[in-house]
Order: C-alpha cells, then structure tokens, then sequence
C-alpha cells in the first residue's frame, strides 16, 4: 500500500466537539512541514479511537496540494490494505492536535494525530 491517499479536503469542517475549524492550504503545508515520525507518527485506525490504537499503519509523509492533504502510508496491515484497495470504507477523517493543545508535539500548528477509516461496507 504505497499509493497516495487523499484524507482532508481545504474548507471550513465541523468537528466532534467545537466550533467549525477552516483549513487553507497554507495550514496544510504548515502540517506538512511539521510533521516528524520521532516526535509522533500517525497511525491509520479504524474510527477515531479515543487513544489512536490499534494502528494499522503508519503515516510515513504528507503532501500538501491545493486539493488538499495526501498521506503516503507505511507499514500496512495486509488485511487492512486489501480493505482500503477494495474501497471498504466510505470515509477517511483526519483527526489533528490543534495548535494550542498542550500534547500537540509541534505546538502552533495542526498537528496530525491520526487517519481514521470510517464506515467499514460488509458486502453481501
């Protein structure tokens, strides 16, 4: 599972919890830049666990675009690739530290704390 993956389009998203957050390509080439695998790789989950496990994989980079943010993934679960591939999930959503929160490992930045895999499809 070496492809790039589309998970967060520019634009304004409503959250769980809180006000709607907008998100400009500028904030992703900030994410981007952030991004460092020893201070927090990203795992892929399932959901949005409350503490980002089990993972699945791992978010090796990011690419920022102007259509949005791109992960390359690494160290894949075969099983779970063969989901992804197979287009079994109806959503991915990003989940971020924001900028101010005190565990974000690169404070003043949205930092990226997992890609969930939402909506698991069971086909008949």
């Amino acid at each position: 599972m070496s492809k790039l993956i589309h998970i967060f389009k520019p634009g304004t998203h409503q959250p769980m919890e809180g006000e709607p957050i907008s998100f400009t390509l500028k904030d992703f080439e900030a994410t981007v830049r952030a991004y460092n695998m020893d201070l927090h790789e990203a795992p892929l989950v399932v959901g949005h666990p409350k503490h980002n496990n089990p993972a699945y994989g791992w978010v090796k980079q990011m690419i920022a675009t102007p259509e949005g943010l791109f992960i390359e993934p690494h160290q894949v679960d075969e099983a779970f690739a063969e989901l992804v591939r197979s287009a079994r999930f109806k959503k991915i959503s990003p989940s971020f530290y924001e900028p101010d929160e005190p565990s974000n490992p690169v404070p003043g930045v949205y930092y990226l704390r997992h890609v969930g895999f939402l909506g698991l499809c069971h086909l008949p």
